[in-house]
């Protein structure tokens, strides 16, 4: 909810919608990042998963319409369906900002954006700094299938930096985002989902566990949890994990539609 580790540093607020959809309230601009606002079991399942059902699994915390309300730019990791759906094509204005990585901008502008705009290194928004990072979006030929995926960091002046590392399993260019970039805050996609064969696509506990070590200074924010089909993990089992590891000051867990203490600054 607050930034208040620095005395000097102004407030950042993020909030979790639903999966790995955001509101960010940064530099003076408020951001969504990564909207999937379909209905519940509006789409088919996930082919070859271990749990076949429609998504998404559960509604929205609130209409999509206000999700939308106020948004002044759309950040988006990746265009596979569960991170830009068809009822955010619909309801986004066609002129808004969206950042995304270059091998997404052709796509996006024949859905009508005409205002996607890719990022090779970084971008601007007014004071908003916008850096994009790489990640494996799972192991093996999986992973290569399932490619390219990215991440972005969000610094302004006076405020502390965001690390969204979208679809991405722990892996070396996750932690070389972390070194290059300090944030005070990482938002990573968890909840281990997976196909029938294969390792988890992204991030499962064991991941969430070894990035909080590795990143003592920084906040933990998982979500992605109990929405699609293929997620093998929840809430409650991550949560059981980190009181066990003692990372439960570290990590937060949040429910759809709540507003997350980011509260570490890293140095």
């Amino acid at each position: 909810m607050l930034w208040r580790s620095c005395a000097s540093l102004r407030r950042v607020k993020l909030t979790l919608i639903r999966h790995a959809t955001l509101r960010v309230e940064v530099a003076g601009h408020t951001l969504l990042v990564d909207p999937q606002l379909d209905p519940a079991g509006a789409r088919p399942p996930v082919p070859n998963t271990f749990n076949p059902r429609n998504n998404p699994l559960v509604e929205l915390p609130l209409p999509a319409e206000q999700v939308v309300e106020g948004i002044d730019a759309v950040l988006v990791t990746h265009l596979h369906g569960d991170h830009f759906d068809e009822t955010a094509k619909r309801l986004l204005p066609r002129d808004l900002p969206v950042f995304c990585q270059p091998q997404d901008a052709e796509r996006l502008h024949a859905d009508g954006f005409i205002d996607a705009r890719p990022v090779h290194n970084d971008a601007t928004l007014g004071d908003l700094l916008i850096a994009r990072t790489d990640g494996r979006h799972g192991t093996g030929e999986i992973g290569e299938q399932m490619a390219p995926v990215s991440g972005f960091v969000l610094h302004a002046p006076g405020e502390p930096s965001v690390y969204i590392a979208g679809d991405s399993i722990l892996c070396d260019e996750v932690l070389a985002a972390v070194e290059e970039h300090r944030p005070a805050a990482i938002v990573v996609n968890a909840g281990a989902a997976r196909f029938t064969t294969g390792d988890p696509i992204v991030m499962d506990n064991d991941d969430v566990v070894e990035l909080a070590r590795a990143a003592p200074n920084a906040q933990i924010v998982a979500v992605h949890f109990e929405t699609v089909s293929h997620s093998t993990e929840t809430r409650s089992d991550l949560r059981e994990r980190l009181h066990e590891d003692g990372l439960t000051d570290r990590v937060a867990v949040p429910e759809d539609g709540s507003e997350v203490p980011l509260e570490r600054s890293s140095a």
